[in-house]
């Protein structure tokens, strides 16, 4: 059953000409809405939820830009504004709640609350009324007027149930935190969710652990488990810190069948002084959880060279390796280490350790489930942007060589290179792809 609303539209150009000025009505789909003049032989226009830019709203107008650089400015509501709003939000929200891979695992359960969002800044942004549904690997957030946002179990910091206020404070990663409140009566419920959510996720890796790394204590595990959770990348001076031994250890689950493997590894740390290291892994039980497959990934940083490298290790047929630089306005490569080591753990993490949206055209992304998440993850748009190329050498001596040649790439692009086309005369910057 389609959802329809009466108004007014206009749409203009990227000099605020007026294309279309019509009255009509909109109708909403699933992945787009038309908006359509009065009159059975008017097709109307369609926009995909994916065409939207930015979006904001002025007294009784609804205002959208597209990436085809056009404005539209929706008009004349009557006394239906709210519930147009409520409708758009949430058709635009379960949309891309679906193609930006916030749903992970299976749904648990859903709670009606209010929502605070504070950002690194520290300023604080309320979202008001929201829908939260809680998955084996993700929290998601549904505002009632607002943008859905996630928060992934893997990337949850810290997380605490203020019992005498009724809220529950969420710090991520990236420095983000989100205050839940207004559960009511179902505080104690969201709890005990929340709570035997996160209790299962370290239960599963801590098992799988165990299995891979024997003879540590489950103190030991337990603080390895914390750090890497489903797949995250640890660093060795972390690792070092936990037990002595466990580097060599990590190292020989993660490279003993790699030993060409371990020679880049070892030429790349010789590098840089300031190096960091970073070892990841991905478990899979097999044999109806009788044995745990292992897949490891390194990442190398080398703030010197500007440049961070990544491997991924299943067996020692694994030669690809990818450099990425990293992009910076200002500041140093250094200061930048950690926010973009947190953006590959996102890439590797969410995308199942599939490299592929990092470094394929638009044309096969265009094809593939990545499609909406190229256009609408900006650290995946970093990534892309800062993706440099990927050595396949079968020999050392090779594999220094494409290292050289990506190194002077990334010391050369030190800031980031837009993109331009011209257009009418004026030179202005590419938007979506």
């Amino acid at each position: 059953m389609s959802i329809n609303y009466s108004l007014r539209f206009k749409k203009l150009n990227i000099a605020h000409k007026v294309l279309v000025e019509k009255e009509g009505e909109i109708v909403f789909s699933q992945k787009y809405f038309i908006l359509k003049g009065k009159g059975a032989h008017d097709q109307g226009e369609t926009f995909y939820f994916t065409d939207i830019k930015e979006l904001r709203t002025e007294s009784d107008t609804f205002i959208f830009t597209t990436f085809h650089r056009e404005q539209v400015i929706l008009s004349a509501f009557g006394t239906s504004m709210e519930n147009f709003f409520r409708d758009f939000y949430r058709l635009k929200n379960l949309f891309f709640a679906e193609h930006l891979f916030m749903k992970v695992g299976m749904l648990l359960q859903e709670f009606d609350c209010g929502i605070e969002y504070v950002n690194q800044f520290s300023k604080t942004v309320t979202k008001g009324r929201a829908k939260m549904q809680i998955y084996e690997g993700s929290i998601v957030f549904f505002p009632e007027i607002g943008d859905a946002f996630t928060v992934y179990l893997n990337f949850l910091k810290n997380h605490e149930f203020h019992e005498d206020e009724y809220v529950l404070e969420m710090e991520i990663d990236n420095g983000c935190k989100v205050l839940v409140s207004k559960l009511g009566s179902q505080f104690e419920d969201c709890q005990q969710a929340v709570e035997s959510c996160m209790g299962k996720m370290y239960e599963r890796v801590l098992n799988q652990l165990n299995q891979v790394l024997p003879g540590f204590s489950l103190q030991a595990l337990l603080k390895l488990a914390y750090q890497i959770r489903s797949g995250r990348c640890v660093p060795v001076q972390s690792l070092k810190k936990i037990d002595a031994t466990l580097p060599e250890r990590v190292f020989d689950l993660a490279l003993k069948d790699n030993p060409l493997l371990q020679e880049k590894i070892q030429f790349l740390r010789s590098l840089d002084k300031d190096e960091q290291f970073d070892v990841g892994f991905c478990f899979e039980n097999v044999d109806g959880g009788r044995d745990v497959k292992v897949k490891a990934w390194f990442l190398c940083a080398l703030p010197s060279k500007n440049t961070f490298v990544l491997g991924i290790s299943t067996n020692e047929k694994d030669l690809q390796t990818y450099f990425f630089r990293i992009v910076m306005e200002q500041g140093t490569p250094k200061e930048r280490m950690a926010g973009k080591i947190l953006e590959i753990n996102q890439c590797m993490v969410l995308f199942d350790y599939d490299l592929s949206p990092l470094f394929k055209d638009k044309n096969e992304l265009k094809k593939s489930k990545y499609r909406v998440a190229v256009l609408k993850l900006a650290f995946l748009r970093l990534l892309r942007r800062s993706f440099l190329g990927k050595s396949q050498a079968a020999v050392l001596e090779a594999f220094k060589g494409d290292a050289e040649r990506f190194f002077a790439q990334a010391l050369a692009l030190r800031k980031p290179v837009l993109r331009h086309r011209r257009r009418g005369g004026r030179v202005g910057r590419r938007e979506g792809w």
